[in-house]
Protein backbone atom coordinates (compact mmCIF):
# COMPACT_ATOMS: atom_id res chain seq x y z
CA UNK A 1 0.00 0.00 0.00
CA UNK A 2 1.18 3.45 -0.55
CA UNK A 3 1.66 6.19 2.02
CA UNK A 4 0.30 9.77 1.83
CA UNK A 5 2.44 12.08 3.46
CA UNK A 6 2.34 15.54 3.82
CA UNK A 7 5.11 17.90 6.03
CA UNK A 8 6.05 20.99 6.36
CA UNK A 9 4.91 24.07 8.22
CA UNK A 10 2.37 27.26 8.11
CA UNK A 11 2.29 31.06 9.09
CA UNK A 12 1.09 29.03 12.92
CA UNK A 13 4.26 27.09 13.43
CA UNK A 14 6.74 29.06 12.03
CA UNK A 15 8.24 32.12 12.30
CA UNK A 16 8.76 34.44 8.77
CA UNK A 17 12.94 33.83 9.42
CA UNK A 18 11.74 29.76 9.47
CA UNK A 19 9.65 30.00 6.23
CA UNK A 20 11.87 32.11 4.67
CA UNK A 21 15.22 29.47 4.64
CA UNK A 22 12.89 26.45 4.04
CA UNK A 23 10.97 28.14 0.91
CA UNK A 24 11.84 26.99 -2.56
CA UNK A 25 13.01 29.16 -5.34
CA UNK A 26 10.57 28.73 -8.10
CA UNK A 27 12.94 28.81 -11.06
CA UNK A 28 14.61 26.09 -9.60
CA UNK A 29 11.53 23.98 -9.08
CA UNK A 30 12.49 21.51 -11.42
CA UNK A 31 15.65 20.13 -9.47
CA UNK A 32 13.88 20.00 -5.84
CA UNK A 33 11.12 17.82 -7.12
CA UNK A 34 13.44 15.44 -8.54
CA UNK A 35 15.95 15.71 -5.99
CA UNK A 36 12.97 14.76 -3.94
CA UNK A 37 11.52 12.05 -5.70
CA UNK A 38 15.17 10.20 -5.95
CA UNK A 39 14.68 9.10 -2.67
CA UNK A 40 14.57 5.41 -2.46
CA UNK A 41 10.79 4.67 -2.16
CA UNK A 42 9.16 8.00 -3.26
CA UNK A 43 7.07 7.55 -6.17
CA UNK A 44 5.38 10.95 -6.41
CA UNK A 45 6.19 14.51 -5.15
CA UNK A 46 4.88 17.73 -5.12
CA UNK A 47 6.40 21.40 -3.20
CA UNK A 48 3.80 23.48 -1.98
CA UNK A 49 6.10 27.14 -1.47
CA UNK A 50 4.32 30.42 -0.69
CA UNK A 51 4.59 33.20 1.66
CA UNK A 52 2.56 31.61 3.88
CA UNK A 53 3.34 27.95 4.00
CA UNK A 54 6.20 25.34 2.68
CA UNK A 55 5.21 21.75 2.67
CA UNK A 56 5.95 18.68 0.77
CA UNK A 57 3.66 16.25 -0.39
CA UNK A 58 4.78 13.04 -1.16
CA UNK A 59 3.43 9.16 -1.95
CA UNK A 60 5.49 6.64 -1.41
CA UNK A 61 5.96 3.06 -0.69
CA UNK A 62 7.29 2.51 2.28
CA UNK A 63 8.48 5.13 5.48
CA UNK A 64 10.49 7.98 3.90
CA UNK A 65 9.52 10.97 6.41
CA UNK A 66 12.85 11.15 8.24
CA UNK A 67 14.79 11.04 4.78
CA UNK A 68 11.91 14.06 3.50
CA UNK A 69 12.79 16.26 6.70
CA UNK A 70 16.93 15.75 6.21
CA UNK A 71 16.32 17.11 2.90
CA UNK A 72 14.55 19.99 3.95
CA UNK A 73 17.30 20.36 6.94
CA UNK A 74 20.30 20.34 3.93
CA UNK A 75 17.43 22.78 1.88
CA UNK A 76 17.20 25.18 4.55
CA UNK A 77 20.36 25.13 6.36
CA UNK A 78 18.25 24.21 9.79
CA UNK A 79 19.40 22.06 12.24
CA UNK A 80 17.43 18.62 11.91
CA UNK A 81 16.54 18.76 15.66
CA UNK A 82 15.70 22.88 15.13
CA UNK A 83 13.59 21.96 12.38
CA UNK A 84 12.00 19.47 13.44
CA UNK A 85 10.01 21.46 15.87
CA UNK A 86 8.28 23.92 13.12
CA UNK A 87 6.98 20.92 11.08
CA UNK A 88 4.04 19.04 10.94
CA UNK A 89 3.58 15.69 9.84
CA UNK A 90 -0.20 14.20 8.50
CA UNK A 91 -0.55 10.89 6.59
CA UNK A 92 -2.89 8.94 4.40
CA UNK A 93 -6.44 10.57 4.85
CA UNK A 94 -5.83 13.33 6.95
CA UNK A 95 -3.10 14.50 4.64
CA UNK A 96 -5.83 14.52 1.99
CA UNK A 97 -7.67 16.77 4.06
CA UNK A 98 -5.43 18.99 5.06
CA UNK A 99 -4.51 19.33 1.40
CA UNK A 100 -8.88 19.79 0.70
CA UNK A 101 -8.53 22.85 3.29
CA UNK A 102 -5.59 24.47 1.94
CA UNK A 103 -7.21 24.17 -1.35
CA UNK A 104 -10.53 25.84 0.16
CA UNK A 105 -8.62 28.52 2.01
CA UNK A 106 -9.61 26.76 6.01
CA UNK A 107 -5.95 26.43 6.95
CA UNK A 108 -4.74 30.43 5.00
CA UNK A 109 -3.78 32.94 7.27
CA UNK A 110 -6.87 35.46 5.28
CA UNK A 111 -9.47 32.43 5.59
CA UNK A 112 -11.17 33.39 2.52
CA UNK A 113 -8.76 34.18 0.50
CA UNK A 114 -8.72 32.81 -3.22
CA UNK A 115 -5.15 33.48 -4.09
CA UNK A 116 -3.69 30.22 -2.18
CA UNK A 117 -6.34 28.14 -4.81
CA UNK A 118 -3.94 29.60 -7.85
CA UNK A 119 -0.77 28.85 -6.10
CA UNK A 120 -1.72 25.22 -5.13
CA UNK A 121 -2.97 25.30 -8.71
CA UNK A 122 0.71 26.58 -10.08
CA UNK A 123 2.25 23.94 -7.89
CA UNK A 124 0.15 21.16 -8.51
CA UNK A 125 1.05 22.31 -12.44
CA UNK A 126 4.91 22.35 -11.98
CA UNK A 127 4.89 18.58 -10.56
CA UNK A 128 2.58 17.75 -13.73
CA UNK A 129 4.99 19.71 -15.94
CA UNK A 130 8.12 17.92 -14.38
CA UNK A 131 6.68 14.40 -14.11
CA UNK A 132 6.88 14.04 -10.32
CA UNK A 133 3.07 13.21 -9.86
CA UNK A 134 1.27 10.72 -10.54
CA UNK A 135 -2.38 8.63 -10.20
CA UNK A 136 -2.49 9.67 -5.89
CA UNK A 137 -1.42 13.04 -6.52
CA UNK A 138 -3.37 13.66 -9.50
CA UNK A 139 -6.66 12.23 -7.65
CA UNK A 140 -5.94 14.35 -4.59
CA UNK A 141 -5.96 17.60 -6.49
CA UNK A 142 -8.41 16.64 -8.84
CA UNK A 143 -10.86 16.35 -6.10
CA UNK A 144 -9.46 18.92 -3.97
CA UNK A 145 -9.88 21.71 -6.45
CA UNK A 146 -13.77 20.12 -6.82
CA UNK A 147 -13.58 20.96 -2.97
CA UNK A 148 -12.86 24.27 -3.29
CA UNK A 149 -15.14 24.82 -5.74
CA UNK A 150 -17.87 23.22 -3.13
CA UNK A 151 -16.72 25.74 -0.68
CA UNK A 152 -16.89 28.29 -2.25
CA UNK A 153 -20.20 28.37 -4.11
CA UNK A 154 -22.06 26.71 -1.19
CA UNK A 155 -20.44 29.32 1.54
CA UNK A 156 -19.73 33.19 2.02
CA UNK A 157 -16.36 32.75 3.03
CA UNK A 158 -14.81 34.68 0.78
CA UNK A 159 -17.28 37.57 0.69
CA UNK A 160 -15.42 41.06 1.36
CA UNK A 161 -12.30 41.82 -0.45
CA UNK A 162 -10.31 40.16 2.65
CA UNK A 163 -6.92 38.91 1.91
CA UNK A 164 -3.30 39.62 2.99
CA UNK A 165 -3.17 42.34 -0.22
CA UNK A 166 -6.25 44.07 1.85
CA UNK A 167 -5.15 43.22 4.83
CA UNK A 168 -1.87 45.37 4.08
CA UNK A 169 -4.45 48.20 3.03
CA UNK A 170 -6.08 48.46 6.48
CA UNK A 171 -2.87 48.36 8.12
CA UNK A 172 -1.73 51.26 6.43
CA UNK A 173 -5.39 53.06 7.05
CA UNK A 174 -4.72 52.73 10.67
CA UNK A 175 -2.15 55.64 10.59
CA UNK A 176 -2.45 57.69 7.52
CA UNK A 177 -4.54 58.35 4.35
CA UNK A 178 -4.38 56.58 1.30
CA UNK A 179 -6.13 58.79 -0.78
CA UNK A 180 -3.56 60.73 -3.04
CA UNK A 181 -0.28 58.03 -2.37
CA UNK A 182 2.06 57.60 -4.96
CA UNK A 183 2.56 54.04 -5.08
CA UNK A 184 5.62 51.96 -6.40
CA UNK A 185 4.69 47.97 -6.99
CA UNK A 186 7.84 45.49 -7.59
CA UNK A 187 7.18 42.02 -8.42
CA UNK A 188 4.92 40.75 -10.83
CA UNK A 189 2.36 38.66 -8.56
CA UNK A 190 -0.73 37.50 -7.92
CA UNK A 191 -0.41 39.66 -4.89
CA UNK A 192 1.25 42.58 -6.58
CA UNK A 193 -1.82 42.98 -8.90
CA UNK A 194 -4.41 42.57 -6.01
CA UNK A 195 -2.86 45.39 -3.91
CA UNK A 196 -2.28 47.41 -6.66
CA UNK A 197 -6.08 47.24 -6.84
CA UNK A 198 -7.29 46.97 -3.68
CA UNK A 199 -4.50 50.78 -3.44
CA UNK A 200 -5.88 52.33 -6.28
CA UNK A 201 -9.90 51.71 -5.68
CA UNK A 202 -9.36 53.23 -2.14
CA UNK A 203 -7.91 56.36 -3.92
CA UNK A 204 -3.89 56.00 -3.97
CA UNK A 205 -2.39 56.28 -7.52
CA UNK A 206 0.13 53.64 -8.87
CA UNK A 207 2.65 55.98 -10.37
CA UNK A 208 5.60 52.91 -10.53
CA UNK A 209 5.97 49.36 -11.51
CA UNK A 210 9.33 47.60 -11.47
CA UNK A 211 10.29 44.21 -12.53
CA UNK A 212 13.09 42.04 -13.50
CA UNK A 213 10.76 41.23 -16.63
CA UNK A 214 9.74 44.36 -18.30
CA UNK A 215 7.58 42.59 -20.30
CA UNK A 216 5.45 41.01 -18.00
CA UNK A 217 3.80 44.08 -16.27
CA UNK A 218 3.36 46.03 -19.56
CA UNK A 219 -0.43 45.15 -19.42
CA UNK A 220 -0.57 46.14 -15.92
CA UNK A 221 1.38 49.23 -16.52
CA UNK A 222 -1.13 50.06 -19.06
CA UNK A 223 -4.57 49.48 -16.62
CA UNK A 224 -2.63 52.49 -14.35
CA UNK A 225 -0.91 54.40 -16.53
CA UNK A 226 2.33 53.88 -14.74
CA UNK A 227 6.21 53.72 -15.35
CA UNK A 228 8.10 50.98 -15.61
CA UNK A 229 11.62 50.34 -14.51
CA UNK A 230 13.82 47.35 -14.14
CA UNK A 231 15.00 46.49 -10.68
CA UNK A 232 18.28 47.66 -11.64
CA UNK A 233 16.78 51.20 -11.77
CA UNK A 234 15.09 51.15 -8.15
CA UNK A 235 16.75 53.71 -6.43
CA UNK A 236 15.20 55.86 -9.25
CA UNK A 237 11.86 54.62 -9.07
CA UNK A 238 11.71 55.16 -5.30
CA UNK A 239 11.91 58.94 -6.18
CA UNK A 240 8.43 60.68 -5.41
CA UNK A 241 6.77 57.11 -4.00
CA UNK A 242 4.74 56.81 -1.13
CA UNK A 243 3.87 53.65 -1.05
CA UNK A 244 6.13 50.48 -1.93
CA UNK A 245 4.27 46.87 -2.30
CA UNK A 246 6.78 44.26 -2.77
CA UNK A 247 6.20 40.45 -3.82
CA UNK A 248 9.05 39.69 -6.05
CA UNK A 249 9.88 35.72 -4.87
CA UNK A 250 13.60 36.78 -5.22
CA UNK A 251 15.87 35.09 -2.90
CA UNK A 252 18.31 37.69 -2.10
CA UNK A 253 16.91 41.30 -1.27
CA UNK A 254 15.92 43.54 -4.28
CA UNK A 255 15.32 46.41 -1.85
CA UNK A 256 18.79 48.10 -0.43
CA UNK A 257 19.24 51.13 1.91
CA UNK A 258 20.71 52.96 -0.60
CA UNK A 259 17.47 52.96 -3.17
CA UNK A 260 15.66 54.88 -0.35
CA UNK A 261 15.81 58.84 -0.55
CA UNK A 262 15.90 60.42 2.74
CA UNK A 263 14.05 63.28 2.09
CA UNK A 264 10.22 61.63 2.47
CA UNK A 265 8.29 59.20 4.63
CA UNK A 266 7.69 55.82 2.64
CA UNK A 267 5.85 52.94 3.94
CA UNK A 268 7.25 49.58 2.42
CA UNK A 269 5.14 46.87 2.41
CA UNK A 270 7.01 43.54 1.69
CA UNK A 271 5.09 40.90 0.97
CA UNK A 272 7.72 38.48 0.01
CA UNK A 273 9.44 35.31 1.55
CA UNK A 274 12.18 35.53 1.49
CA UNK A 275 12.05 39.09 2.02
CA UNK A 276 12.69 41.88 -0.73
CA UNK A 277 13.91 43.97 1.91
CA UNK A 278 17.79 43.88 3.20
CA UNK A 279 17.85 44.08 6.52
CA UNK A 280 18.76 47.77 7.05
CA UNK A 281 16.02 49.01 5.65
CA UNK A 282 13.93 48.80 8.67
CA UNK A 283 16.25 50.92 10.69
CA UNK A 284 15.85 53.68 8.75
CA UNK A 285 13.89 56.44 10.18
CA UNK A 286 12.08 57.89 7.27
CA UNK A 287 10.94 54.30 6.68
CA UNK A 288 7.89 52.39 8.01
CA UNK A 289 8.25 48.26 7.15
CA UNK A 290 5.37 45.73 7.11
CA UNK A 291 6.30 42.49 6.72
CA UNK A 292 3.97 39.29 6.28
CA UNK A 293 3.62 38.44 10.00
CA UNK A 294 2.86 42.17 10.68
CA UNK A 295 -0.39 41.75 9.04
CA UNK A 296 -1.84 38.97 11.69
CA UNK A 297 -4.05 41.32 14.21
CA UNK A 298 -5.70 42.80 11.22
CA UNK A 299 -6.05 39.72 9.63
CA UNK A 300 -7.61 38.35 13.12
CA UNK A 301 -10.10 41.43 12.88
CA UNK A 302 -11.15 41.16 9.32
CA UNK A 303 -12.58 37.25 9.60
CA UNK A 304 -15.01 36.83 12.56
CA UNK A 305 -17.58 36.39 9.61
CA UNK A 306 -15.46 34.26 7.63
CA UNK A 307 -14.83 31.62 10.85
CA UNK A 308 -18.42 31.39 11.45
CA UNK A 309 -19.08 30.20 7.52
CA UNK A 310 -15.81 28.46 7.82
CA UNK A 311 -17.71 25.97 10.32
CA UNK A 312 -20.16 25.26 7.18
CA UNK A 313 -16.88 25.04 4.91
CA UNK A 314 -15.52 22.12 7.76
CA UNK A 315 -18.84 20.21 7.07
CA UNK A 316 -18.84 20.14 3.00
CA UNK A 317 -14.88 19.28 3.62
CA UNK A 318 -16.26 16.13 5.64
CA UNK A 319 -18.54 15.46 2.87
CA UNK A 320 -15.32 15.77 -0.18
CA UNK A 321 -13.61 13.36 2.08
CA UNK A 322 -16.13 10.75 1.66
CA UNK A 323 -16.51 11.77 -1.82
CA UNK A 324 -12.85 11.33 -2.78
CA UNK A 325 -12.63 7.83 -0.54
CA UNK A 326 -15.63 6.20 -2.53
CA UNK A 327 -13.42 7.47 -6.02
CA UNK A 328 -10.83 5.97 -5.08
CA UNK A 329 -12.30 3.13 -3.76
CA UNK A 330 -14.25 2.51 -7.17
CA UNK A 331 -10.66 3.05 -9.62
CA UNK A 332 -9.24 0.15 -9.31
CA UNK A 333 -6.74 -0.08 -12.73
CA UNK A 334 -6.19 -3.66 -12.34
CA UNK A 335 -9.82 -4.69 -11.74
CA UNK A 336 -10.28 -2.95 -15.27
CA UNK A 337 -7.71 -4.99 -17.23
CA UNK A 338 -9.65 -8.11 -15.25
CA UNK A 339 -12.81 -7.20 -16.66
CA UNK A 340 -11.59 -6.56 -20.24
CA UNK A 341 -9.84 -9.71 -20.78
CA UNK A 342 -12.48 -11.66 -19.11
CA UNK A 343 -15.32 -9.90 -21.12
CA UNK A 344 -13.23 -10.65 -24.22
CA UNK A 345 -12.80 -14.31 -23.10
CA UNK A 346 -16.73 -14.85 -22.52
CA UNK A 347 -17.26 -13.93 -26.15
CA UNK A 348 -14.46 -16.11 -27.12
CA UNK A 349 -15.80 -19.00 -25.49
CA UNK A 350 -19.64 -18.45 -26.79
CA UNK A 351 -18.46 -17.88 -30.30
CA UNK A 352 -16.43 -20.71 -29.79
CA UNK A 353 -19.55 -23.29 -28.60
CA UNK A 354 -21.28 -21.84 -31.45
CA UNK A 355 -18.28 -22.90 -33.83
CA UNK A 356 -18.40 -26.44 -32.36
CA UNK A 357 -22.08 -26.57 -32.72
CA UNK A 358 -22.26 -25.29 -36.88
CA UNK A 359 -19.33 -28.06 -37.79
CA UNK A 360 -19.75 -30.44 -35.01
CA UNK A 361 -20.10 -33.79 -37.45
CA UNK A 362 -17.03 -32.27 -40.03
CA UNK A 363 -14.64 -30.69 -37.65
CA UNK A 364 -12.15 -33.32 -35.28
CA UNK A 365 -10.99 -32.73 -32.01
CA UNK A 366 -7.88 -31.88 -32.96
CA UNK A 367 -8.83 -29.38 -35.03
CA UNK A 368 -10.74 -27.71 -32.26
CA UNK A 369 -8.19 -27.93 -29.93
CA UNK A 370 -6.02 -26.02 -32.61
CA UNK A 371 -8.89 -23.53 -32.81
CA UNK A 372 -9.04 -22.93 -29.45
CA UNK A 373 -5.64 -22.26 -29.05
CA UNK A 374 -5.64 -19.69 -32.17
CA UNK A 375 -7.98 -17.89 -30.63
CA UNK A 376 -6.78 -17.21 -27.19
CA UNK A 377 -3.28 -16.26 -28.83
CA UNK A 378 -5.03 -14.31 -30.95
CA UNK A 379 -7.37 -12.48 -28.12
CA UNK A 380 -4.44 -11.76 -25.90
CA UNK A 381 -1.78 -10.26 -28.54
CA UNK A 382 -5.18 -8.02 -29.05
CA UNK A 383 -5.29 -7.19 -25.45
CA UNK A 384 -1.53 -6.64 -24.64
CA UNK A 385 -0.47 -2.97 -25.89
CA UNK A 386 -4.35 -1.89 -24.59
CA UNK A 387 -3.43 -3.64 -21.38
CA UNK A 388 0.67 -1.77 -21.37
CA UNK A 389 -1.29 1.51 -21.80
CA UNK A 390 -3.94 1.04 -19.16
CA UNK A 391 -0.93 0.57 -16.95
CA UNK A 392 1.05 3.93 -18.54
CA UNK A 393 -2.33 5.86 -17.05
CA UNK A 394 -1.61 5.38 -13.83
CA UNK A 395 1.41 8.34 -14.06
CA UNK A 396 -0.89 10.39 -16.26
CA UNK A 397 -2.59 13.48 -14.85
CA UNK A 398 -5.82 12.71 -16.99
CA UNK A 399 -5.20 9.06 -16.79
CA UNK A 400 -8.26 8.22 -14.43
CA UNK A 401 -10.60 10.24 -17.31
CA UNK A 402 -8.90 7.41 -19.74
CA UNK A 403 -9.98 4.76 -17.74
CA UNK A 404 -13.36 5.85 -17.30
CA UNK A 405 -14.13 6.69 -21.22
CA UNK A 406 -12.23 3.02 -21.60
CA UNK A 407 -15.22 1.42 -19.22
CA UNK A 408 -17.96 3.19 -21.09
CA UNK A 409 -16.74 2.52 -24.75
CA UNK A 410 -16.61 -1.59 -23.32
CA UNK A 411 -19.88 -0.34 -21.33
CA UNK A 412 -18.40 -1.44 -17.67
CA UNK A 413 -19.31 1.48 -16.07
CA UNK A 414 -21.54 2.28 -13.66
CA UNK A 415 -21.23 5.64 -13.89
CA UNK A 416 -23.70 8.11 -15.59
CA UNK A 417 -21.78 11.60 -15.21
CA UNK A 418 -20.38 13.57 -17.61
CA UNK A 419 -16.71 13.21 -18.23
CA UNK A 420 -14.71 16.02 -18.25
CA UNK A 421 -11.29 16.86 -19.12
CA UNK A 422 -9.68 17.73 -15.76
CA UNK A 423 -6.76 20.48 -17.18
CA UNK A 424 -9.50 22.02 -19.69
CA UNK A 425 -11.33 23.07 -16.56
CA UNK A 426 -8.33 24.20 -14.74
CA UNK A 427 -5.94 26.38 -16.67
Amino acid sequence: MSQIVIVGTNHRYSPLSVRERLAFDNEKLDRYLHEIKSIDGIKEVMIISTCNRVEVLYVSSEDRLDDVVEYLSKHSGIEKEELEEYLYVKRDIEAVRHVFRVAASLDSMVVGEPQILGQLKEAYKWSVEFYTSGAEINRIMRRAFHAAKAVKTKTEISRGAVSVAYAALLKIKEFTSIEGKRVLSIGNSEMNRLACKHFYENGAVISKLANRTIDNIKDLAAEYGAEIYPLDRLKEAFEGIDIVISSTGAMEPVILKEHIPSDREIVIIDLAVPPDSEKGVAELENVMLINIDDLKSIVESSLKFRRKQSELAEKIIDEEIEAYKEYVESLDYDSVIRELRLRAERIRRLELHKFKKMYKNSVDDELLEGIDKLTKSLLSKVLHEPTMNIKDFLNHPEGDLYIELLKRVFNISTSKKDVRCFFSENT
